[in-house]
């Protein structure tokens, strides 16, 4: 059987006439389906969280406007009356499914343009304080401490609770610091506490601590041993929260190496210690300090000491070996 052809003419006919209902329906304000599916935007945006302080949720307790024409409706949305709220101090968990059927109900088209999360948690009465929120007060009760710390303090990489339900208006929130703020991960402590003072709710978070500092580094390699002048050091910008440990704050000494530094490495307290007032093999001379009596004599070092520690020494004069406190670059006292 073959295909009847259908001429050119009527096709040309049929398309002409599809455009002009299109226009008429422009024309008249009729929205093609199809028109609707093109230009579905989400004009308003469901909570996952809120506290309901009336006997009924309204639209305005659970949804915020997204776009132009979301905002131009709000004033005539917000104050609707939606089912009833949950009981003062308890709350209410909804599915999406649960939610739009809701919205459908008493809502009817609008529900079809709000853009609804996976759960929806309400609360009768009281307030709720969203991690956004949470951050900020966290921003605020650290950055005091923060600043005593570095150069550049940074707070990021929050892990806190999505949301904080307090029962009553007039409970408050309090964050706590367990220790010493220190660069690197922190944790902390939000205490909910009723109007008279009890404790409700305790929760827990941490926070990442940001340190920008100049810290010492060495300028070229140095080997165990080596003293350590202004030429071997420079400071660089480093962040003290990836450091292994609280780096030299560049003062004291004489210093030496005490482990091998690489160039540009941090130069830690551990990688110090003390240079030697007397090393082993110098001639020293030897003190002996009582209540009415001083003597000295010359004596042979017989290991490296810094000014206050207790060194070996051999007596020249009898070979005799005896303990004495460095003193300075060359005497040691006995008592």
């Amino acid at each position: 059987m073959q295909r009847q052809r259908v001429p050119w003419t009527r096709l040309r006919s049929r398309a002409g006439l599809a455009i002009q209902a299109v226009l008429a329906c422009i024309l008249f304000g009729i929205v093609p389906v199809i028109a609707i599916a093109q230009q579905d935007y989400w004009h308003f945006y469901i909570q996952p969280v809120a506290a309901i302080s009336g006997s009924h949720v309204t639209f305005g307790d659970i949804a915020a406007p997204l776009t132009a024409q979301g905002r131009n409706q709000w004033a005539n949305l917000s104050g609707q009356e939606l089912w009833p709220a949950p009981e003062t101090g308890r709350t209410m968990t909804l599915s999406r499914d649960q939610i739009l059927s809701l919205l459908g109900q008493y809502m009817g088209r609008t529900a079809r343009v709000c853009r609804v999360p996976s759960q929806v948690v309400l609360q009768g009465g009281g307030q709720v304080i969203l991690e956004e929120d949470l951050q900020a007060r966290i921003v605020t009760f650290l950055t005091p401490h923060a600043r005593l710390m570095g150069e550049e303090t940074v707070l990021r990489d929050y892990r806190l609770p999505s949301h904080i339900f307090l029962s009553h208006i007039q409970d408050r929130l309090e964050i706590e610091l367990p220790g010493t703020l220190q660069p690197g991960r922190n944790s902390l402590r939000f205490v909910a506490r009723a109007v008279d003072g009890t404790i409700v709710r305790r929760l827990t978070g941490t926070v990442f601590l940001d340190v920008w500092q100049s810290v010492p580094c060495a300028a070229r390699p140095l080997n165990t041993g080596t003293p350590v002048g202004p030429e071997d050091i420079i400071f660089q910008r480093k962040n003290l929260a990836h450091l292994r440990e609280t780096p030299w704050d560049g003062t004291g000494g004489p210093w030496q190496i005490r482990t091998p530094v690489g160039m540009d490495q941090v130069v830690y307290r551990s990688s110090l210690q003390p240079l030697p007032a007397v090393r082993k093999g110098d001639h020293v001379l030897l003190v002996y300090e009582g209540e009415t009596v001083r003597l000295q004599i010359l004596a042979q070092a017989m290991a490296d000491g810094a000014v206050g520690e207790t060194i070996p020494v051999r007596n020249l004069q009898n070979s005799s070996e005896i303990l004495a406190r460095i003193r300075d670059f060359e005497t040691v006292v006995v008592r």
